[in-house]
């Protein structure tokens, strides 16, 4: 197969790339040529905020790794449309209204709506609801032949966001620690490398519509995750589990504490699996993700700027004093 990745030398992308290439498919890659193009797939120059003339060739799948805004996927698909015989989208589990449904949210749930859907401003607030215009948006150009992938968090080596790579370096630290809330809230994220490889299997066959794309293999909660990171460096970790309210109070949330949205239920998964699991999902080991991570992390990564020791000592201070 001829694969075009619009948007493949960057984390989700790479995998991507990596992915096809490994199972022997030709690889062109639709970029501005800001980062390196992956070694081994042709570079295809292009802009998709301006010039789109290189999309006049042919593949039998695009993947959509890059766009956040619903006029970029209707240009690219538009143009392409004709010229490639399936659309893969990657979007996100944030397009589920968990306000209107009640977890495990499937294919099928109720999905985020946008007041302004012509708003081009991308935050918490907005950026599930305009994934959901971008999905549309393939749909219409590409009517029956789209499929839609819903990941959650993807973590793993060249994760340049650094948001699950900074809880693994905290717990690496050792010494008494924020926790998030309770040991019981779910944590979901996918491997990017689990990803990669997921979207070349969808490439290769026929579904469309929509399909989650979470894990771990099982449910699994922030408990579990810190401990295993725990086992995994070999520290001495010591986590205080601190309240939501509290950490609100502090603006330890929503920033400060990267990948943590406090939720209602404890027992449930979050997400539906049994379309992504028949269609061929699967799972790294969490132990191998986070080891992997930090060895890429400690070799090419940089570091972000979240709870410094400076405020994490004050937080805890403060709640052993209340």
């Amino acid at each position: 197969m001829r694969i075009l990745v619009l948007g493949g030398t960057d984390f989700v992308g790479l995998h991507m790339v990596e992915a096809a290439l490994t199972a022997g498919h030709q690889v062109d890659v639709f970029s501005r040529g800001r980062s390196p193009i992956p070694p081994g797939t042709r570079h295809v120059p292009g802009d998709r905020d301006g010039d789109l003339s290189g999309l006049d060739g042919a593949w039998d799948a695009v993947v959509d790794v890059s766009a956040y805004l619903p006029r970029q996927v209707r240009a690219s698909a538009e143009r392409l449309s004709g010229r490639a015989r399936r659309y893969l989208f990657v979007s996100t589990a944030a397009v589920y209204d968990f306000k209107r449904a009640a977890p495990p949210a499937r294919e099928d749930s109720a999905l985020r709506t946008l007041a302004d859907p012509t708003t081009e401003t991308i935050d918490g607030e907005t950026y599930g609801g305009l994934k959901v215009l971008c999905e549309r948006a393939a749909e219409e150009a590409f009517a029956g032949e789209v499929l839609s992938i819903r990941p959650t968090y993807v973590v793993g080596p060249y994760d340049y966001t650094d948001r699950f790579t900074w809880w693994l370096r905290r717990v690496r630290r050792g010494g008494r620690m924020v926790a998030p809330v309770e040991p019981s809230l779910p944590l979901a994220f996918v491997d990017g490398r689990d990803l990669g490889r997921f979207t070349v299997r969808l490439a290769e066959g026929d579904a469309v519509g929509a399909v989650n794309a979470s894990g771990p293999a099982g449910r699994t909660t922030w408990g579990e995750v810190l401990a295993l990171a725990r086992e995994v460096t070999g520290s001495d970790a010591d986590f205080a589990w601190l309240p939501e309210a509290f950490l609100r109070e502090r603006g330890a949330l929503p920033a400060g504490l990267p990948m943590v949205y406090p939720v209602p239920w404890r027992e449930v998964e979050p997400f539906a699996l049994e379309r992504a699991r028949g269609l061929g999902l699967e799972h790294t080991d969490v132990a191998a993700t986070i080891r992997d991570t930090l060895a890429w992390h400690d070799a090419h990564g940089e570091a972000i700027t979240a709870l410094d020791e400076d405020a994490e000592t004050e937080l805890l201070r403060a709640w052993d004093e209340q």
